[in-house]
């Protein structure tokens, strides 16, 4: 059986895995490659989820992948076993011969023939045992490519040039790492906080720049319904809730993957007739799977998320939707996969109230309702940013969407973003908007459970007082494994949920 090549691009990517593509885009992609990808760990901090990074292992691939909490960016890709794929250098294999999966009689990565593929290198870093060993690590760097070998401690001297003591003393390299950089001690200063030069969906890597909608990079939610979409190179978008018609949200993001519609059992196609929420077996954080998906590689984005039950209607529960946008028939989802968000779309409502103190100083957008000529008309009137925070419920449904509130800032006037934990500005929230609602309503979130369970159509139910704790009991006492709960706080124009590690998974504007 051969192997499957896997061309290497120097600060670039290795096969279609691109730096600087989302965590959604680059699973998607490895799903849609099942038969070549077969295997998969997610490794993430459970306490905290966005500030450390996320790691993709690829065991059968001898690929393990780097990306940032915040953004779930592909910062480093590592091959750290030569074996597995059939590495190539324009066009060039890197390992000679090793043609097939049996094959270990091949020629070892010696400096030689990295000299030959990279061509001549400054002096690299020297990394010494720190066991108190005899073998250290010398890192040679090329721009945007780096490989490891092994070197004997007594081997190292600062006064023997690299290319002498890697052809007499090294072993065979045992790593390579593709980053984006002129070296690799200078790019590691900023790996996982500079700004990829790549764009995040592998669609807009290999097209031209005026085909397909712009990425969004960034969403400022100004309250009173008014939200500005920052984009990676097109001018800053706005949204108006109960003014958008559908026609201005096509224009401007494209078509959506899917569009839900409220009064049907479930999504029906928009344009493209094979994005359907998916009914088959999805990732598994921390666990292996063996699947198929798709996403902008023209697979099904799944909603089976990170639990194996499917969670696609549970985002669209009535218990978050007002009385009259639940009831109405013409309410559906604009549901943006490869955006990070969902947009409902329906009859024009009464906006939300900014805060107290913003209306008296005049500022942000006036309060939009609804009149006789536009309630006949379909406008946006709420949109859900997702987080895909790892073990989330819906986790890599879809990208994630970052934010910030324009209108309420945090105890020390520092700025609420997606990556701010939720207790840290709660209380500057409930002071915010205290004249406007009544505290205990503020205050106090709803539970969501969300287990394995088959009694409820959505996986998921909302629990009061001591009803949390016979849920516990009777998981434990049928063996059922389940994820933690969430709360559910809502504020007027803004509703959170929020994961037991603080983290916001969800954030509804309405």
């Amino acid at each position: 059986m051969a192997l499957h090549p896997l061309p290497l691009r120097q600060g670039h990517s290795a096969g279609f895995l691109t730096l600087g593509s989302s965590l959604y885009d680059t699973l998607c992609g490895l799903k849609a490659a099942s038969a070549v990808f077969t295997k998969l760990d997610v490794s993430y901090s459970a306490s905290e989820p966005l500030a450390t990074p996320v790691i993709v292992n690829l065991p059968d691939n001898g690929l393990r992948l780097r990306f940032d909490g915040a953004d779930q960016r592909l910062r480093l890709i590592e091959i750290v076993d030569f074996h597995k794929m059939r590495l190539t250098f324009k066009n060039e294999d890197v390992i000679s011969g090793l043609n097939n999966t049996t094959s270990r009689s091949t020629s070892p990565l010696l400096y030689r023939r990295v000299y030959q593929l990279f061509g001549p290198s400054y002096p690299g870093e020297y990394i010494p045992p720190s066991d108190g060993g005899n073998i250290g690590v010398y890192i040679l760097s090329f721009p945007g490519i780096a490989l490891s070998f092994p070197l004997q401690a007594s081997a190292w001297s600062p006064k023997v040039d690299h290319a002498t003591m890697l052809s007499s003393s090294a072993s065979p390299a045992t790593s390579i790492s593709i980053f984006e950089g002129k070296s690799w001690p200078e790019a590691r200063k900023e790996l996982f906080t500079r700004n990829p030069s790549l764009p995040r969906s592998s669609c807009l890597t290999s097209r031209p720049k005026d085909v397909g909608p712009d990425e969004i990079e960034h969403i400022r939610v100004f309250g009173a319904g008014r939200l500005e979409l920052l984009r990676r190179s097109s001018p800053t978008l706005s949204i108006v809730l109960s003014q958008t018609t559908p026609q201005d949200l096509i224009t401007e993001l494209g078509p959506p993957s899917i569009i839900y519609k409220r009064s049907s059992d479930q999504a029906t196609d928009d344009l493209r007739s094979t994005m359907r929420p998916s009914r088959r077996s999805s990732l598994a954080p921390r666990n292996s799977y063996k699947s198929s998906y798709k996403s902008s590689y023209e697979t099904e984005p799944s909603s089976i998320s990170s639990t194996n039950t499917d969670t696609f209607e549970t985002d669209f529960d009535d218990d978050d939707m007002d009385g009259a946008e639940a009831a109405n028939a013409e309410a559906q989802y604009y549901c943006y996969f490869e955006h990070g968000f969902d947009i409902l779309v329906g009859p024009p409502t009464e906006v939300s109230p900014l805060p107290t103190a913003v209306q008296a100083l005049g500022d942000g957008a006036a309060i939009v309702r609804p009149t006789s000529s536009t309630g006949s008309r379909l406008t946006a009137t709420r949109i859900v940013l997702h987080g895909n925070i790892p073990g989330s419920y819906p986790f890599n449904r879809h990208r994630r969407s970052r934010w910030s509130l324009a209108h309420v800032t945090g105890p020390k006037q520092e700025a609420i973003t997606s990556e701010s934990k939720f207790s840290d500005f709660h209380s500057s929230l409930i002071q915010a908007y205290r004249d406007i609602w009544p505290e205990k309503d503020m205050k106090d979130g709803m539970v969501i459970v969300r287990s394995w369970g088959e009694d409820s159509p959505s996986g998921s139910a909302i629990l009061i007082g001591g009803e949390m704790d016979e849920m516990e009991e009777d998981l434990d006492k049928n063996g059922e494994q389940w994820l933690g709960n969430t709360r559910l706080y809502k504020f007027p124009g803004l509703m959170f949920e929020v994961m037991h590690n603080g983290a916001v998974s969800a954030l509804t504007v309405y």
